[in-house]
Parts: structure tokens; sequence; C-alpha cells
């Protein structure tokens, strides 16, 4: 519970974007469809629905009228339903379609019941395989066109309900005792009953345009009439009957205008296959966005700026992806342009608190580095003083052990002040080590190059050692090579000069040799020391030059610190050179640094 109380302001920030995010659902309108219908393009329809356009062209022809006076009708007078109705045309055009056994066949046209009746005679118009368009009037009853029966069982509403703005994407079946034409279709070709069907139309459902008015096989009935049309074009088939010529046919729809048989036609291909568009409930889609807004926070908080933009924009791509395939293949609707801004959001908002919590953070390390420097200054005083203060005694303690050496003493007693003496020298270095160490640490160690002679560097290390080599009757071989002078600090490669030779009598057993050369490679000065010593393991050579690390010479009597290594790879690599090691166990080492011969720029 402190954990969460402690992220608050991280909590609530997540929680203001989910609830902002879930608003933007309510701003997912239905409109967005009409993008995605556009996407996606023509997609597989019914293919047992085919269309029959009975245009004005087509009836002028047939009917023998010329093009002057089809002109004159469309400049002078609103052409409707009635315009074409001729129970002979029809009869003929119903019983060529009906000689190849349709499933239905369904005329979109409303002929009113004030146009002449015509008698029996015509059997096709009677034909109970056709089934004749009506609407409702201005009071919601239905008006039974020329052609109902008595009890209007071949009607099949054709009424379509735009949007508010005047685009029509949805289908609802009236509160009316005529079924809406799609259904009866539907239910000839299924044998659903009507009950089954409205119970699953249920309330209104959003179209699935399966594509353009070239979705459904279609022909001219003029084609029809003529014989022009394969003998068995029209078997099994769900006929729609319409026309382009009259306004009340047309509509505009998200893939652009279409008839009232294309309309149609989509309706009674979404119930046969189901494929009406389904939504998320307001819930789901709050989960949903709590899902995207937990995810996006994860990683924002996780990443660095640039990367987590990259997976944001990732993300997004892939819900947009995710969003675009449910709707073509599953026929749901999941929110796309809402997460989008969710994302968004999310991204500002998190952008802003990242950036309060890195000032909170730089103010802390501003703090924890002033810390820092005041104990670093304390550890450095501190180092400093207690070295200082224990160089006075240690040099007393050297000055008496030479002046009593000097005199006639016992045995016993010269030997146990020469070993003080030794023991008082090896403090002494111990120190110095110390004080160099906190001098590297606190970045306050500088290279003053000068020309020096690292030969005569190595001669002044060599003669400095050599007493310790006579004590264990070793042999030092000195090989230095003419060069010129290098640019250096003499100081540093002396110290580095001194650690290296001393390691290797020290750890060069009694009578052992030891070779100390210098020599010219290329643009380099190289520095080499070869001892016969125990060698150096291998998995103690990987980690010989870090601080304090001595590896397996702790388990000798041999006494150390583990600094020495350290200093001569860093006082080498400050030069701008490299040091390097070759190790064998039982049969030597050689170790040594390279120098360039022409200096760079003085490092700190």
């Amino acid at each position: 519970m402190s954990r969460f109380w402690k992220a608050r302001g991280l909590w609530l920030r997540i929680l203001f974007c989910w609830m902002l995010g879930t608003c933007f659902v309510f701003f997912d309108e239905v409109k967005d469809f009409d993008f995605r219908f556009q996407l996606r393009g023509q997609q597989d329809s019914a293919k047992q629905i085919v269309l029959v356009f009975f245009d004005q062209e087509d009836w002028s022809t047939w009917h023998g009228q010329t093009s002057n006076l089809i002109r004159s009708v469309k400049e002078f007078s609103t052409i409707t339903d009635s315009f074409f109705w001729r129970a002979r045309t029809w009869d003929t055009l119903l019983g060529k379609i009906l000689e190849q056994s349709p499933k239905i066949v369904g005329v979109n046209f409303v002929f009113s019941d004030q146009l002449p009746h015509p008698d029996e005679s015509f059997h096709s118009l009677y034909d109970p395989r056709v089934l004749w368009g009506g609407q409702l009037d201005n009071e919601g009853r239905p008006a039974l066109p020329l052609m109902a029966n008595s009890y209007g069982y071949n009607v099949g509403l054709v009424d379509l309900r735009e949007d508010e703005d005047r685009i029509l994407r949805r289908f609802a079946a009236p509160l009316a005792p005529l079924p809406p034409m799609p259904l009866k279709l539907t239910e000839a070709v299924t044998g659903a009953s009507m009950q089954e069907l409205n119970s699953f139309l249920g309330e209104t459902k959003l179209i699935n345009f399966r594509g353009g008015k070239s979705s459904f096989a279609s022909v001219s009935a003029l084609a029809v009439l003529q014989d022009r049309v394969p003998p068995s074009f029209f078997k099994d088939k769900i006929v729609l009957i319409g026309t382009h010529s009259v306004q009340g046919h047309l509509y505009q729809t998200p893939l652009g205008p279409m008839s009232r048989s294309d309309i149609l036609a989509q309706v009674v291909d979404n119930v046969l296959n189901k494929r009406w568009i389904s939504r998320l409930s307001i819930w789901l889609c709050a989960l949903y966005q709590l899902a995207i807004t937990l995810l996006s926070a994860y990683i924002l908080i996780t990443y660095p700026q640039a990367v987590a933009f990259v997976f944001l924009l990732w993300l997004n791509l892939g819900v947009t992806a995710l969003s675009v395939w449910v709707f073509d293949s599953l026929y749901f609707w999941i929110p796309a342009l809402s997460p989008l801004l969710l994302s968004l959001v999310t991204y500002v908002i998190f952008l802003g608190y990242q950036l309060s919590v890195k000032e909170n953070q730089t103010w802390r390390l501003e703090q924890e580095k002033s810390l820092l420097s005041e104990l670093d200054q304390l550890r450095n005083n501190f180092v400093s003083l207690i070295s200082h203060d224990l160089k006075t005694p240690i040099a007393k303690i050297q000055a008496i052990c030479d002046r009593l050496l000097a005199g006639v003493l016992p045995e016993d007693v010269k030997e146990g002040l020469g070993s003080l003496r030794k023991e008082s020298v090896e403090l002494h270095r111990y120190i110095q080590s110390i004080l160099q160490i906190s001098r590297l640490e606190s970045s306050q160690v500088q290279v003053r190059r000068e020309a020096s002679d690292l030969n005569e560097l190595v001669e002044n290390v060599v003669n400095q050692i050599k007493p310790l080599a006579d004590d264990k009757r070793q042999t030092i071989e000195v090989k230095l090579e003419p060069m010129f002078s290098l640019e250096m600090d003499s100081l540093m490669i002396h110290e580095v000069l001194l650690n290296l030779v001393e390691n290797a009598v020290k750890y060069t057993p009694n009578d052992g040799r030891i070779v100390v050369q210098t020599n010219e490679v290329e643009d380099k000065a190289i520095f080499t020391v070869k001892d016969n010593g125990p060698g150096i393991p291998k998995a103690d050579q990987e980690h010989i030059f870090e601080k304090f690390y001595r590896g397996q010479a702790h388990l000798t009597p041999i006494k150390g610190t583990g600094l020495g290594l350290f200093l001569v790879k860093y006082f080498i690599e400050l030069h701008g050179g490299e040091v390097f090691l070759e190790s064998e166990v039982n049969k030597g080492t050689r170790v040594g640094f390279a120098l360039p011969l022409v200096s760079g720029v003085a490092q700190t």
C-alpha cells in the first residue's frame, strides 16, 4: 500500500488518461465506418443475388418512344414509379425471369393502387414467387401496392431511412404488419420463419456494405425482354428489380450513390450470411482503453523518450491493424481513432511527468553529489593527514635503525634491526601507494611531460632494486637499446618501472634470473621485464591490473597491496600507451609497456 501511495502521481495520471480515452470513444462515431468501407474496397458477396435494372432508356426503347420524347419528359416532369407501369410489359419481363426458376423475385417499384388493375390473364403478375414493393404512408401505416393480394402476403416494404447527414448506413425493420422486403426474400430462400428473422434482425443494424454498385451480378431489363440473357442466369437466384432513373430510388451511402436495389441486395446479403456490423459495448470499450493506457504508460516510464515514441508508434499501428482486420474479417467494430488520441494524450501527459521526475532526480543527484564531494574531501584529508603523520615516525625508525646498524652489535640484534629496516621501507611504500590512489580518485593527477631518457630511468630503478635482488642472489640482466628522449612524466614512469622490476624481484625465487630490456618497435618505445618465477595462472591474468587484486599471490608469504599493477596501467594509459602481460605457470612472466615516441596532448 505504501508503494502505491508513493506512486500516486503516476496512478492519477493513468486514471486521468483512461477516463479521457473512454470519453473519446463517444466521439468514435459510426461515420468512421465510411472510411473503413472505402479503405477495404470490394468484398465477396452473395452469389445467389441478381439485380435487374429497368431504366428509362430501356423502357422507352422497348415501347418504341423517340429520344426527343424522353428528353422532354426529363426536362418538364419528375419521373415516378408509375411511369414504369404497363401490365403487359411487366407480365412479359416477369414471365421470362420466372421461366428460369428463380428462388424469389422482388420488385422494388412501388405501384400505387390508383393505377389500372390488370386482369388475371397476366399470370406472371400474380405468381407467388413475385414480391411487390410497398411503403409506409406519412402516418406510418402500410400502403398496399397495386398488385397486393388480399392479405398482403406478396408485399415487402422497401422503406429505407437515412441518417441526419443524408447518408444511408442503417437498416431497421419498422413496427408494421408488413415485413421488409429483405426479410421476405430471405424467408423464401432459407425457409426460416419471419419471427426468427425479426429476432435476428433485432434493433437497428449497421449495414455491412460489401462494395459499390458492382457488388452483385446485374443485367438490364431490356436484355431480358430481348432474350439476351443466358438460359440459367436466374436459376435458383434472388432477383431484385429496380431502376436508376427515379430520384426516389437513389441514396447516398458510404461508398457513394447507390440504387434501392443495390442497398436492399446488401441487406439481403447481410441477413443471409449474418454479416451485420457489431460494436463493442461501452464497458468493453472502457476496458480496451484501460489496457492501452496501461501499456502506453509502461512503455513511457520504462524506455527512453525516443525509444518509447517508436514503441508507441508500433503499438498504434498494431491497434489500427487489429481494428481493420477484425472489422473486415469478423464484422466487429473496435475503436480505432480513440486509441490513437489516447496514446497521444498519454504521451504528452507522461512526457511532462518524466520531465518533473528527471528534474527531481537531478536535484537529488546534485544534493548527493555535493554530499559525496564533502565526504570525498573528508576522506582525502583524513588519508593525507594519517599518511603524513605516519611518515614522520617511519622516517625516525629508519634513521634509528641506520644509526644502530652502523655500530657494533650482536648478530641477532643486527638481524632484527635489518628486518625492522626492511619492514619500515615496505610500510613507506604502502603509504605512498595509498596517497597515489587517493590522488587518482580525486582527479588531482596531472601528467607533467618533459624530455626524459627512458634508459636512464631504467638504470636508476635497477640500481635502486639491486640490493633486494642481491639478498636473494638474483641476477638482473639489463639490455638497453639506445633511443631518443621521450616526452613523459619522469616521476610517473619511474614509479611504473619500480613497480614492475620490484614485482619481478619479489616473486622470482632465490638464484633466479631477471631480464630488463628496452627497444624501439616502429613508432613505440617498449620496456619489458622477464623473470623465471612461478608465473601467473590464466584465471588471474584477466584481473591482475585491477585495484587491490592479488589473485593467488595472497596465499604466499610475499606481501603486497594489489595496487602496484593498477597504478602501472593507469599511468601508462595517461601517457597514451598500453601495458601487456604474458605468463605461464612454473615458466615465468613477461610484463611491460609500450609508449608512443610522439606524445599527444597531455591528459589529466
